[in-house]
């Protein structure tokens, strides 16, 4: 049983540090969650983001004089290996700042710090730390805080014991539920919105699928628990009715379960809510052209395929559940009912070769109306089978070395710059092809399109925009 004294209402600063944007800025749906756990049990929380502050951190600080201070950290880099960019410089360094500015404890946690758990902690020397969902474990933290109680049944807490060893309690499965609601800073979200983001919905936690090189397993947990069609449709309602008109399904996939697919999209079709949406899909042979049609009626307009590759040795070694053949399926059924949708292409990985390279760039030229967000080599995480497989440990090193410094795996055969060179003449000959980040004039050119009160996803101005330029040259 959580429980305060009922004199006492502690004031909780809930902090987002993700400032980048790329291709446009992500609504911070972590936080929201946070925000309705904490309030749902009488606590007083406030949020500074640091993509759209009203004032400065510092500022915040002395105006709100918070009794404890969360901070959520999204990603731990770009994901890039031509172009790396590590965000946790900017981790530490606010830390410090916050430390100079208050003696609330302090406390971190979000998908990036349940990646690299123990080594975060040690690294930004806070309080401390929770793995994994936050929504009752920080309430209960909190709580023993408040009660001066012991931390027994918060498991992912990563805390110092009295003689100054750390201490790691391992999560406990039977801990992930998926019960409570968020609650929205509206004039946060307004100004999301008003840059382009479209704020995620999520309609289910926890990923069964066993792609070698992902974190959502570690990060979530491996079963997956759902919400019903109702309860989705009900926080969709909530966003209709403050001007929301895109929504992106943040699922590590929405189709792991048919049944739950049907669920979630018979309710919106009956819900008439007006709402597009966007969504993470398994290019597997399940998904035929009902479930499609079923999916467009019910508001999508926008696919994002984890493909990854399209060659069939290559899909095998990622770890995939599905062949080139259904990949090729299902795209051609989204083309002919006109629902755009892209796939992402991690090119180098394990089991590539110079043959299954060219045969993924070939059979992408046949598939009509696609486009390709291609990433280069493949990012190696602690708790991932490719992490497993490589064993890094038995060379010395140490997760932390691979937080510290971003690190990929590049098939043997290849190089960063090889790889770079050959996308980027598949990208000048095809204009449906982003290589990691968007170019610099398509930010522009879309910053214009949102002050026009243009919304949604704007995948085809990257197609419209490269032609352009082609034709120019």
């Amino acid at each position: 049983m959580i429980s305060l004294p009922l004199s006492v209402t502690p004031r909780i600063l809930l902090i987002n540090l993700n400032r980048y944007d790329q291709p446009y800025p992500v609504y911070p749906l972590g936080l929201a969650y946070l925000t309705g756990a904490l309030r749902g049990k009488g606590f007083d929380t406030l949020t500074w983001d640091a993509l759209f502050p009203n004032q400065s951190l510092e500022e915040c600080i002395a105006a709100y004089r918070p009794d404890y201070v969360a901070l959520s950290l999204r990603n731990i880099d770009n994901v890039q290996c031509h172009s790396p960019k590590s965000f946790i410089h900017d981790l530490v360094e606010n830390c410090r700042r916050i430390r100079a500015a208050t003696t609330a404890p302090l406390i971190l946690g979000g998908s990036g710090f349940s990646v690299f758990p123990r080594e975060l902690f040690d690294l930004t020397q806070v309080d401390y730390g929770l793995e994994g969902e936050g929504e009752d474990m920080l309430t209960r933290l909190v709580c023993a805080l408040q009660n001066k109680t012991t931390f027994d049944g918060i498991t992912g807490l990563v805390c110092r014991n009295s003689d100054s060893s750390v201490r790691h309690v391992p999560r406990n499965p039977s801990d992930a539920v998926f019960t409570s609601e968020p609650l929205h800073d509206l004039e946060l979200l307004k100004s999301y919105v008003a840059h382009g983001s479209l704020p995620g919905v999520q309609t289910q936690r926890g990923c069964p699928l066993k792609c070698c090189y992902c974190t959502y397993p570690v990060i979530e947990g491996k079963r997956s628990r759902y919400r019903t069609g109702a309860e989705v449709v009900a926080e969709m309602r909530r966003l209709s009715e403050i001007g929301v008109k895109h929504v992106f399904i943040i699922d590590s996939v929405f189709n792991t379960r048919p049944d739950h697919v049907r669920d979630v999209c018979q309710e919106m079709i009956k819900a008439k809510l007006g709402i597009e949406w966007e969504c993470f899909l398994r290019p597997s042979r399940l998904i035929t052209r009902e479930v499609l049609e079923m999916m467009r009626d019910a508001g999508l307009r926008s696919i994002e395929f984890g493909s990854d590759s399209f060659s069939d040795p290559v899909l095998k070694r990622y770890g995939k559940s599905f062949n080139y053949q259904e990949i090729e399926g299902v795209s051609k059924l989204a083309h002919e009912l006109r629902i755009n949708y892209s796939h992402f292409l991690i090119l180098g990985g394990p089991g590539e070769t110079p043959e299954t390279l060219e045969e993924t760039i070939a059979r992408a030229v046949s598939l009509g109306g696609a486009y390709y967000f291609a990433t280069i080599g493949m990012r190696i995480y602690p708790g991932t089978p490719l992490w497993r497989e490589l064993a890094p440990e038995k060379n010395g090193e140490t997760a932390a070395d691979y937080l510290v410094e971003p690190r990929f795996y590049i098939a043997p055969g290849f190089t960063v710059d090889t790889l770079y060179n050959r996308l980027d003449a598949v990208r000048t000959a095809s204009n449906n092809w982003i290589i990691g980040d968007p170019p610099p004039d398509y930010l522009v050119m879309v910053e214009k399109l949102r002050k026009r009160g243009v919304q949604g996803p704007l995948w085809e101005y990257v197609e419209l925009l490269q032609r352009f330029k082609s034709a120019q040259a």
